[in-house]
């Protein structure tokens, strides 16, 4: 069986965001969306879910590039600084345990229901972001992960080759949830293009597909208009 859904991240983010995910979705193909809890917009974005109850939601883990609801900022700045800091660090794991738990029970707070998870710069690849948030959601989740093997519209990248073995390891049979079998957009992000996505879902085959995107404002937007696009192109088609 082959399911195709095309996920905006960073839902909540801010306002501008917000109205972009939920234009894409009204007039475009967007299936879902992921929501950043603690931030500027999430209080908008909770209420706009509510308005578009089509629209999926997911959780987008922030652990990086954000405004945690544990502290007042991150001791980190970039996502390899979180990496290599949750990695050697046993106060840093014990910032993001707890703020994983924060995340997940504010999520659960808002009484939407979760329909996948993915993380503000994949950082759920993490082994310990990976083991804790699998032991927070728990075995009950119905939902899917995202953990799909990256697929390119151009050259792949060294740093996403690796990304990929590690994302087929063996680790990858013991989660306990769905998983996505590919993920398109790592190499155009910011940049989607309607036609590239059209070209490619032929030979996607059967599995769980998801397409990312990143909206950040109505007009003059890539990813925005690549999903309106999408959605004349595939229906004439």
């Amino acid at each position: 069986m082959q399911r195709i859904v095309y996920i905006a991240d960073d839902f909540g983010l801010d306002n501008n965001v917000n109205d972009a995910i939920v234009h894409s979705h009204r007039n475009g193909v967007l299936t879902g969306a992921a929501l950043m809890l603690g931030q500027p917009g999430t209080e908008q974005a909770v209420r706009m879910a509510y308005e578009n109850p089509q629209l999926e939601i997911g959780w987008h883990l922030h652990v990086v590039d954000s405004q945690p609801l544990s502290c007042s900022e991150w001791p980190w700045q970039t996502p390899t600084g979180a990496g290599f800091a949750i990695g050697f660090s046993r106060r840093a794991r014990e910032l993001v345990r707890k703020e994983i738990e924060l995340q997940w029970n504010a999520f659960l707070r808002t009484g939407l229901t979760c329909r996948f998870v993915n993380a503000h710069h994949h950082l759920c690849i993490h082994p310990f972001v990976r083991k804790t948030l699998v032991a927070t959601i728990g075995d009950e989740f119905d939902g899917w992960l995202r953990w799909g093997q990256p697929r390119f519209f151009g050259r792949s990248q060294a740093g996403y080759q690796i990304l990929d073995r590690w994302l087929q390891a063996p680790h990858r049979r013991r989660l306990p949830f769905t998983l996505s079998s590919t993920l398109w957009g790592i190499d155009r992000t910011f940049a989607m293009n309607a036609s590239e996505v059209v070209s490619v879902i032929p030979d996607l085959g059967d599995g769980l597909h998801e397409f990312m995107f990143h909206p950040r404002q109505i007009n003059a937007d890539s990813d925005t208009q690549c999903l309106i696009e999408l959605n004349r192109m595939l229906h004439e088609g």
